[in-house]
Parts: C-alpha cells; structure tokens; sequence
C-alpha cells in the first residue's frame, strides 16, 4: 500500500512523523508533501526529517512554502504538481491541514 501524507500545519509534524514511521515498518511506502507551515516545521526539526528520509519517505516541500527556509537534507522543493502526483499514486491520504 502506498499512504500519503499532506502536511500544512507546524504543529502536525509529530503526528505525521509517527504515523510515517509506522507506515514504514509495516512495510507500506509513505510519500509526504509539505506546504504552508509544514515547510517551516520540517525545517525547524532536521532530526524529524532526517529520520523519515532515512526510512525511506519521500519528502517534497513547496518551492512557495519553503522560500527562505533551510530545508534538511533528502527533501526535494518542488510545486503542486508534485503534490498532485503524491496524492493521486495513494492509495490512502492523510491530510494533517
């Protein structure tokens, strides 16, 4: 199964990051895109980051969202079309907006 997860808002991260996580060891493949405050939160917390690209999430934050913003590495910056192909692959989203 592959899960999606938008993330919009700073205070979700930890949420999404636990929901990754368990999603990654029960063998699913997990796609995150990040946009608005998601950005800054993914930002703020390398160690986060750094843990669910080492898992193997694939991690894509919004160019717009992301200006002026340190992005760890491993997250790739890119637009809603990358948002669109992370929803439209799943087959379960979770939208932490």
């Amino acid at each position: 199964m592959k899960l999606s997860i938008v993330l919009a808002t700073r205070t979700d991260l930890t949420t999404a990051h636990a929901i990754a996580m368990a999603a990654t060891r029960a063998g699913h493949d997990v796609a995150m895109f990040a946009m608005d405050a998601g950005c800054a939160a993914l930002a703020s917390a390398p160690e986060l980051a750094a843990e669910l690209v080492d898992a193997d999430c694939a991690i894509t934050a919004c160019a717009n969202s992301s200006v002026g913003l340190a992005m760890p590495p491993g997250i790739v910056v890119g637009s809603q079309d990358d948002h669109a192909k992370v929803v439209a692959t799943a087959d379960r989203v979770v939208a932490l907006t």
